[in-house]
């Protein structure tokens, strides 16, 4: 017996199945948002944190941007969050600024992620542009191998630092078991 659905529902029925498989997560992090920031943008939230204080919130848009926009948005009561934005572009970027500046928010700061700069606003006959300011060291992550070798010399240095009395403290056996050193024997 032959469906008496017309083609359009049809098509509609299987463009929808294909929207929920592909919206399902394969193993990955179902909501983006909830991925870890990359070294880059890590770094970027610490210089918020030096800049504003520990209580900088990053913004959704922040992972994958390549410059981020420190603000604190103009309130009634004062109390509104400071918040570290991820924009595209330095275009973006100016276009942000100089909308937050004509609402009244305050800007607490600008920050170039792909270079690890701060970057200053500075006017030139009329002509706004940003100055970047020092390279900041962005953490790069080690090899396995990198951490093998730094957790040997740290063994090693803890070997030469060690005192003779932690030594014995440390491998005296006895079973262990608390109360009296029984070690679990019934008595």
């Amino acid at each position: 017996m032959a469906n008496d659905e017309p083609e359009y529902l049809k098509a509609i029925r299987r463009s929808q199945e294909r929207q929920k498989t592909a919206a399902e997560p394969r193993g990955g992090v179902a909501n983006p948002n909830d991925a870890p920031l990359a070294a880059a943008e890590r770094e970027a939230l610490r210089w918020a944190r030096e800049v504003a204080g520990q209580d900088v919130r990053p913004g959704p848009a922040l992972r994958g941007a390549k410059c981020g926009f420190l603000s604190q948005p103009k309130t009634y009561d004062g109390k509104a969050p400071i918040m570290l934005d991820g924009v595209a572009s330095r275009e973006a970027l100016l276009t942000r600024y100089e909308a937050a500046t004509s609402f009244g928010d305050k800007v607490l700061g600008l920050y170039d992620i792909v270079s690890a700069r701060p970057l200053t606003i500075e006017s030139r006959e009329g002509k706004t542009t940003f100055v970047a300011g020092p390279v900041r060291p962005v953490a790069k992550a080690m090899s396995p191998d990198q951490m093998i070798r730094k957790a040997a010399q740290e063994a090693a240095q803890l070997a030469k630092t060690r005192k003779p009395d932690d030594l014995m403290k440390g491998n005296r056996g006895g079973g262990g078991g608390g109360r009296g050193g029984g070690g679990g024997r019934g008595r």
